[in-house]
């Protein structure tokens, strides 16, 4: 009887530890949607300006992409990628593509996701670079930042409601 009692608790404990809580997946889903939202903005402006027309038609076509780690969910995030986002699909896409044979393995998904981030984030030093003529690394890196700043804050305001012209959309 012990012993039975030990192995259910020990099963117990296995099992919750691998069982994410709704709190969890909420926030994983928002930083997924944020990372999405920065990332539309990039591709929609020129610096600080920000075309509003393509803003909203990025967020909209990667708001209709659902749960990415199914083959529907991949398929409609890869058209958006290839819309708005077609470096990601060159550099990308054979690893995207391979996630339904996997089953969507978490590795393989941190895979595509490490390789979206480094496509994005390698545009942002290529635009840096040539505004500043590719001579001042100091300044091209505060660029960078700069971008990723705008973005950040940019996608906070969508999120979470700060901008007038954006609640409600």
């Amino acid at each position: 009887m012990k012993l039975a009692i030990n192995l259910l608790v020990v099963l117990l404990g296995a099992t919750s530890a691998q069982i994410q809580t709704v709190m969890d997946r909420v926030e994983s889903g928002m930083a997924i949607w944020g990372t999405t939202i920065a990332h539309c903005r990039e591709n929609s402006g020129d610096g600080a300006e920000v075309d509003k027309k393509k803003f909203k038609d990025c967020k909209k076509c990667f708001s209709g992409v659902g749960d990415w780690l199914n083959e529907g969910g991949l398929a409609r995030g890869m058209a958006c990628l290839e819309k708005f986002e077609p470096k990601t699909i060159e550099s990308c896409g054979e690893i995207m593509k391979k996630l339904p044979e996997v089953d969507f393995v978490q590795s393989e998904v941190n895979k595509a996701l490490v390789c979206w981030e480094n496509v994005h984030h390698k545009s942002i030093g290529e635009k840096c670079l040539k505004a500043t003529g590719g001579k001042d690394m100091v300044l091209a890196s505060l660029c960078v930042m700069n971008h990723l700043r705008q973005d950040h804050h940019y996608a906070e305001q969508i999120i979470l409601g700060e901008d007038p012209e954006e609640q409600g959309d």
